[in-house]
């Protein structure tokens, strides 16, 4: 069944045939109040609002219950089968997995086996490539080091023998690294030597000039020392206008301070006044506010006990017209049919507890025991 909602705006129809009723209220709604506006800030105004809001809001949600009234069949129907697709995809799957494990465990073996392989090569590789890179980077590691260290390194290279079953396909390329790692480290030798020759003729230059720089630095802690005597008088002639002036500037500011605290204090008056009166206009709106409320509730309650009223005379004039009715039908029956439609009538009306009441049931009750006998005394007269 399609269930579309789909209507053009302003439209008192539905596509949806049990929400007719709704979109008929709808369209009568949508009358009285599209452009409403209520001064809800009157007591009548808010209760009209609050009378409004809760019309609109019953609407909605009678609606709502509705919807889910109708839709409830359809999500029984879509759980049903899901749960039935889901209970023949596990029997499916419980068949389907086991196969899969083993082939996954085979297809597992054959990958382990193939990479194991691929590593060892790879292994075996960068060992060789590792070797090689290790000969290339002696020149490296002995940048900066001593000649007698260098010198140390070269016998060892000089005196080092290559395993051609470990380098295998790069054993050439192994002694190639080797010799010209050797060639290197001749020449690291030989340059770190003179290095170190230049170095020695260096520091003895370094040592003179350290001589002379000492001779210039106690000429210049002389000049500096009459240069700061110098500076120690000026600061003193200066620091003293200076506390001069700042005596001057201090007299003016706590002048300015005074000034400042007695138009803060004028302020502060003036604020505590606006305040004050502030407060106060508040204070009456509050209690104007609050005796309005009171008023209306004394309203309410006055017209409580009116209809409270109004209902009690409702029920007595109910009982007096159900009197009268048992009255008249009472005077078409004997005295003691009578007597007994009355007991009758109080009991049902909640008057059994009553003291007439009591004794009219025992005025029956006797009259019931006498009569019995007589009519035993008739019956055998006769």
């Amino acid at each position: 069944m399609d269930t579309s909602t789909t209507k053009d705006a302003g439209s008192n129809l539905t596509q949806v045939a049990e929400y007719t009723q709704t979109a008929a209220a709808l369209a009568e709604l949508r009358q009285k109040y599209t452009g409403l506006v209520i001064d809800v800030t009157t007591p009548k105004g808010m209760k009209e609002a609050k009378a409004c809001t809760f019309e609109l809001r019953t609407l909605r949600t009678n609606l709502e219950k509705r919807r889910a009234e109708l839709k409830a069949p359809i999500l029984a129907r879509g759980k049903l089968l899901d749960d039935e697709a889901k209970r023949i995809t596990a029997e499916i799957r419980a068949m389907e997995e086991p196969i899969d494990v083993q082939i996954k465990a085979e297809e597992a073996r054959a990958e382990a086996e193939k990479l194991a392989k691929l590593e060892a090569e790879r292994q075996r590789v960068e060992g060789i490539a590792r070797a090689i890179e290790e000969i290339r980077n002696v020149p490296g590691s002995l940048f900066g080091k001593p000649a007698v260290i260098v010198e140390g390194q070269l016998a060892k290279l000089r005196a080092q023998t290559l395993d051609i079953e470990f380098y295998a396909e790069r054993f050439r390329e192994a002694e190639d690294a080797l010799a010209a790692t050797i060639a290197r480290v001749e020449q690291q030798l030989a340059a770190q030597r003179e290095q170190e020759a230049e170095q020695k003729r260096m520091a003895a230059e370094r040592a003179e000039l350290e001589r002379m720089r000492a001779e210039n630095e106690r000429l210049q802690r002389e000049a500096d020392e009459r240069r700061r005597a110098d500076e120690a008088r000026a600061a003193a002639e200066r620091a003293e206008a200076e506390r001069q002036a700042q005596a001057e500037r201090d007299r003016l500011a706590a002048e300015e301070r005074d000034r400042e605290e007695a138009e803060r204090a004028e302020r502060q008056r003036q604020e505590a006044e606006a305040r004050a009166a502030r407060e106060a206009l508040e204070r009456a709106e509050r209690e104007a506010r609050e005796a309005e409320l009171a008023a209306e509730r004394e309203r309410q309650a006055e017209e409580q006990r009116r209809l409270e009223a109004e209902r009690a005379e409702l029920e007595r004039q109910r009982r007096a017209a159900a009197a009268k009715a048992e009255r008249e039908r009472l005077a078409n029956l004997g005295l003691r049919e009578a007597a007994s439609a009355v007991l009758s009538w109080l009991t049902v009306n909640g008057h059994s507890q009553q003291q007439v009441t009591k004794d009219l049931m025992a005025a029956l009750e006797n009259d019931a025991a006498q009569v019995k006998p007589v009519r035993g005394k008739r019956s055998a007269a006769a």
